[in-house]
């Protein structure tokens, strides 16, 4: 594995690590391997990349990308783990060989014994270490420090009505009401980001956005908040999504509110 971008502390030492470990995992290994050779300059999911396999690399260098940033180079000898997600881009500029592993398989053979289930063990946490200095090395320094954590408790307001909007808060925890004129009109939960409206239209906070339990989100200041939408013009689809489903609500509960009381059945 090859690192790209700016080193971190321990990053080169982790790779070597991480090399050593898949190759003394896959030393043996009863279960069988199919080639897939990939053309240089294509897309590996074009090719027969599957997400849910377990390859290492038999010749030539692959690139990594995530969201479109050079992440790293696995080179010959790599074990590239599965990727569910399929978060991970994968292409070369030059041919490369592939040995792909029916993943289940490698698992169930590997955790058989117990001293290779420790190796595996290592592998995954080296693997888990490497992946976030790549990943810390691709923010910029100031948005680690404006960038802040928060909790709430219940009946907390994460967001108030009328205040300016200053950023946005992506609720990573929790579940949370939202009011307008102290009347409940909607609830969001964990995965969503609030008060982006306000902050794309410079319009006063139009809700309030109060914790209905414990919430976790992360504060994001306006200019970065701008950034990010420059730089990943797939987050305004998810930012779309969120606010037509918040608006959706919102007039679902509107019209609950505005609709006469049902006829009361006459006696007489």
């Amino acid at each position: 594995m090859i690192p790209l971008g700016e080193p971190t502390d321990g990053l080169t030492g982790l790779a070597r690590q991480y090399k050593q470990l898949g190759h003394e995992l896959m030393q043996g290994l009863r279960t069988t391997a199919t080639t897939l050779p990939l053309a240089a300059g294509r897309d590996a999911r074009d090719q027969g990349w599957r997400p849910d396999r377990l390859y290492v690399v038999r010749g030539g260098t692959l690139l990594a990308r995530y969201r479109d940033r050079r992440l790293l180079l696995w080179d010959e000898g790599d074990v590239i783990l599965p990727d569910p997600e399929n978060a991970l881009v994968h292409q070369s500029d030059s041919a490369v060989l592939l040995a792909g592993y029916d993943y289940p398989a490698v698992l169930d053979e590997l955790l058989a014994e117990p001293a290779r289930a420790r190796r595996w063990s290592e592998l995954l946490i080296t693997r888990q270490a490497l992946f976030l200095r790549l990943l810390a090395a691709q923010i910029p320094e100031d948005a680690h420090a404006r960038s802040h954590f928060a909790y709430f408790h219940p009946g907390d307001d994460i967001i108030h009505q009328g205040e300016p909007a200053d950023g946005v808060f992506n609720l990573f925890e929790g579940q949370a009401e939202v009011l307008v004129d102290n009347v409940v009109v909607g609830r969001v939960g964990a995965g969503e980001v609030l008060g982006a409206i306000a902050m794309l239209t410079g319009a006063p906070r139009g809700a309030t956005v109060r914790a209905r339990s414990r919430c976790a989100a992360v504060k994001v200041p306006a200019d970065q908040f701008r950034s990010l939408i420059r730089s990943n013009p797939s987050m305004i689809l998810g930012l779309l999504t969120d606010m037509a489903r918040q608006i959706t609500d919102l007039n679902g509960q509107v019209v609950a509110l505005n609709a006469p009381p049902p006829a009361a059945w006459s006696t007489s």
